[in-house]
């Protein structure tokens, strides 16, 4: 896999880029907002939105999907709305927040004067980024401020565009990224390369990739659509079916490092260590759920309440795999000396082992080759090697899935649905340091999970999401929960304290747009989240 590494020094063109320009005033030490140049304003946007992906959203993602819970055997609370699915306008607003403040910057890049076309590429990497996290807010929130928002005093209550056409405009921002890519002038005396591009390196081939493959999950999002948006989705299928997708990683990486937690890798900072050595509480708090243990674990290795009680949501007629997943004690470890255990999402009690396991005791908590060391980078393992690691806004494998979806659903147009669904298996067992063995042939022999033994196109599409959940566990999860309001796969049980019958269809708008924007903001209740009406993003009504 390739990786691109940056010298520390980036970091002051990030910290610079993605907060001062907060605090601006008349100095001419500190320049106006619209005075920073594209080569400025790129890299703070791309680290200041991947920041609130990786703990965020990926959080949310996690406890959704049912693959963290809190360590109740440490912790008397935690994680309580999300289990509960006890939503309102304050229920993880960050994402919405952090998003709409970080897309400020790559509007920014998008808007600034360029007639000579000196700025094309940073141009174009704006509207590829601009349209993957843009894309987060529809198909999170649903209708949301678009043509009018980003202007700061000059319109300070933007009005909120229709779902469907910020996606079809989104769509024209990645083929329009695309012509300026590829019409450049090849000059860098007249056409600016993009030194400071912290995820691709300005490698412009790997981002018309990039841009191909966020336009395939944004069609595919659009798979249930009817009428005109189906006919409209068939079409740009149609233009981008030849790619090229994805060939390797999208990888964030301005210069991570351990002088400062602010400098550290935001997923291992956050979630497993600080600077100093000091574990955060999470990675005591964060644990491995029972849902994921016996998802990834063997009937034999899994202490079942009782014969038959394998279901994975009662009624569904389908039952965990039983086979034991080698990325299992990769995502999840015990500590020192301890068996492996988890909690079943609601549960007081640590109540998920092995039969011969002793409870309560100490559940698994994340791994850290698992989830912060991916390809064994870091291979003294130090707090110095995890703090500067890369992190990740798509992954290969992910790529891969979406290949193998599309193939299941369009063949006509896309093929090799069980090359795709092996290679994105093949690929995250590489990143998660797993020896694969027998697993991809083994897990090929069973329906609902394995795309060879799938013979319904339900079961197909159930395999693929499976596959997708475990591969983006704990990276990108909040991806998996979106396809899953999409789909209803994979199969997901709720947590026994869930106060509703399912998980919500989308977010609610957060409280700082009903204090700041009220006259726009759609009305809404918390139990509009729960069903689809109106105000659900627009490929689920």
């Amino acid at each position: 896999m390739k990786r691109i590494k940056f010298l520390v020094p980036l970091l002051a063109v990030m910290m610079f880029s993605c907060d001062d320009y907060l605090d601006i005033n008349e100095s001419p030490n500190n320049p106006q907002y619209e005075d920073v140049t594209p080569k400025l304003l790129l890299p703070g946007a791309q680290v200041s939105s991947a920041r609130v992906q990786i703990i965020t959203a990926n959080q949310l993602g996690n406890v959704f999907m049912n693959s963290w819970t809190r360590n109740v055997q440490s912790f008397g609370n935690g994680f309580d709305r999300e289990l509960q699915l006890n939503i309102d306008n304050t229920f993880y607003s960050g994402i919405w927040d952090g998003y709409f403040r970080a897309l400020k910057n790559f509007d920014g890049v998008i808007k600034y004067p360029n007639a000579s076309g000196k700025y094309d590429y940073y141009v174009a990497i704006a509207k590829i980024c601009k349209a993957h996290y843009m894309q987060q807010i529809v198909d999170l929130y649903g209708d949301c401020p678009y043509t009018e928002a980003w202007q700061g005093n000059d319109n300070i209550t933007p009005a909120y565009d229709d779902d469907y056409a910020i996606y079809q405009d989104l769509i024209a921002n990645l083929e329009q990224a695309r012509d300026l890519i590829a019409n450049a002038n090849p000059d860098p005396n007249v056409t600016e390369e993009v030194a400071t591009d912290v995820m691709l390196g300005g490698d412009m081939d790997r981002w018309v990739e990039f841009a191909n493959t966020i336009e395939l999950r944004m069609l595919l999002r659009m798979s249930n659509v009817t009428g005109a948006p189906a006919t409209y989705r068939d079409t740009k299928l149609a233009e981008i079916a030849a790619g090229p997708f994805l060939s390797d990683n999208v990888a964030i990486n301005p210069g991570y490092n351990s002088s400062t937690d602010a400098s550290a890798n935001p997923a291992f900072n956050n979630f497993a260590i600080d600077v100093t050595g000091t574990a955060r509480s999470n990675r005591t708090f964060i644990t491995m759920t029972g849902h994921a243990y016996k998802a990834l674990q063997s009937y034999a290795t899994t202490n079942y309440p009782a014969a038959g009680s394998q279901e994975i949501v009662a009624g569904s007629g389908v039952n965990y795999p039983n086979v034991t997943d080698p990325r299992s004690a990769r995502l999840f470890t015990a500590a020192p000396s301890n068996a492996r255990r988890a909690v079943n999402q609601g549960s007081s009690l640590v109540d998920v082992g092995a039969p011969t396991t002793t409870f309560p005791g100490l559940p698994c908590r994340l791994g850290l080759i698992g989830h912060f060391n991916p390809y064994a980078m870091a291979p003294n393992q130090t707090i110095d090697e995890y703090s500067a690691i890369d992190s990740y806004v798509m992954t290969y494998s992910e790529s891969c899935f979406l290949q193998a979806e599309a193939a299941v659903r369009y063949p006509a147009l896309f093929s090799n649905e069980q090359f795709w669904f092996d290679e994105g298996i093949y690929e995250d067992f590489a990143m998660r340091v797993a020896t694969v063995g027998t697993y991809v042939t083994t897990i090929n022999t069973r329906p609902w999970f394995g795309l060879a033994a799938s013979t319904t196109f339900d079961q197909k599409i159930h395999a693929i999401m499976y596959q997708k959940w475990v591969a983006l566990m704990g990276i990108n999860a909040i991806q998996s929960y979106i396809d899953y309001t999409r789909t209803g796969y994979p199969l997901t049980p709720l947590a026994s304290v869930a106060i509703q019958s399912r998980k919500p269809y989308r977010l609610v708008y957060p409280v700082s747009e009903y204090v700041a924007n009220s006259a726009n903001v759609p009305a809404m209740t918390a139990n509009d989240a729960f069903v689809v009406n109106s105000l659900s993003p627009f490929w689920l009504q």
